[in-house]
């Protein structure tokens, strides 16, 4: 007894898993639906329906083999028209069993062959969910309840209406996405286009003259202003030291820009200046008319 109740819920488990698998196939290869299926997680769904289904199906054949109630043989179970129990019923439940035999084997091996194999190959789910029905209407000891009755129709109801969507949308492809993409619209691509030569505007720099130092902002020059009312030797030569670059006024005279002030012999010769390298700039240098006017005043 235990037997019967196993095989008879594995029939009904492996044509519900029959009928997930087909419904799901139309709607993923409708347009109004199939655009919202990623493809390979439509096909990873189908081969999982399908081999659900195929291990229902293995189960309700061992039933049926270990059953002493209706003493079923391996010949009656595979070939179509040997059974004594309702005969065409049965018969159609074996074509039915190759048939979805046929589409299980046919998804786990899709890579070996084309795309146009497969859909071929594939569109037996069909014939083998319309058999399943009717081997289970005609040979199922449950298809007279009220609850099995209902299954029925409302599985057929809704295979009728995915086929007649199918047929009606069969030239509007689903355009899917795929696995890696986002789940939302695209974000729009900018692309920069340079503008044409003639609306291009050209500037040209003008140079900038630089201005003139202001005396009393600069230390070395505010230092000669000081230094106006200072009385030289007349016969001496005068040497300004600083850190910029001295400038030769005279025959044996040597100016530097700013620092301290000292009383060289025209007869001594004077060492030569030189720049320190470094990155603070040297300031401006005293021009001739400066000098001229520190050696003239009294």
């Amino acid at each position: 007894m235990t037997t019967w109740i196993i095989l008879r819920a594995a029939g009904i488990g492996a044509y519900l898993m029959l009928f997930f698998s087909v419904a799901f196939g139309l709607v993923a290869t409708s347009a109004p639906f199939g655009k919202r299926i990623a493809k390979q997680s439509a096909i990873l769904i189908h081969q999982f329906m399908s081999t659900v289904g195929l291990v229902l199906l293995g189960v309700h054949i061992c039933g049926l083999l270990l059953d002493r109630y209706i003493h079923f043989g391996p010949t009656q179970v595979l070939v179509p028209g040997t059974s004594s129990y309702r005969p065409v019923a049965v018969a159609i439940g074996v074509v039915g069993m190759y048939s979805m035999v046929l589409v299980a084997v046919s998804s786990w091996l899709r890579k070996h062959y084309s795309a146009k194999v497969w859909r071929a190959l594939h569109m037996a789910a069909v014939p083998a969910f319309v058999l399943s029905m009717l081997h289970g209407v005609f040979a199922g000891a449950d298809s007279a309840r009220p609850w099995m009755y209902l299954i029925y129709v409302t599985t057929a109801t809704i295979v009728v209406f995915l086929l007649v969507l199918r047929g009606l949308t069969v030239g509007l492809r689903p355009v899917r996405r795929t696995q890696s993409s986002p789940s939302g619209p695209p974000e729009p691509v900018s692309v920069p286009v340079a503008p044409p030569a003639s609306s291009v505007d050209v500037a040209v720099a003008e140079p900038v003259a630089d201005p003139a130092p202001d005396r009393s902002s600069v230390p070395a020059l505010a230092g000669l202003a000081d230094r106006d009312e200072e009385l030289l030797a007349p016969a001496a030569s005068v040497s300004l030291e600083a850190e910029g670059v001295g400038v030769r006024a005279g025959a044996d005279t040597r100016i530097g820009v700013a620092g301290s002030v000292r009383v060289v012999p025209a007869t001594a010769k004077a060492p030569t200046i030189s720049a320190p390298a470094s990155a603070t700039p040297a300031a401006p240098q005293a021009t001739t008319t400066q000098v001229r006017r520190i050696m003239a005043s009294p």
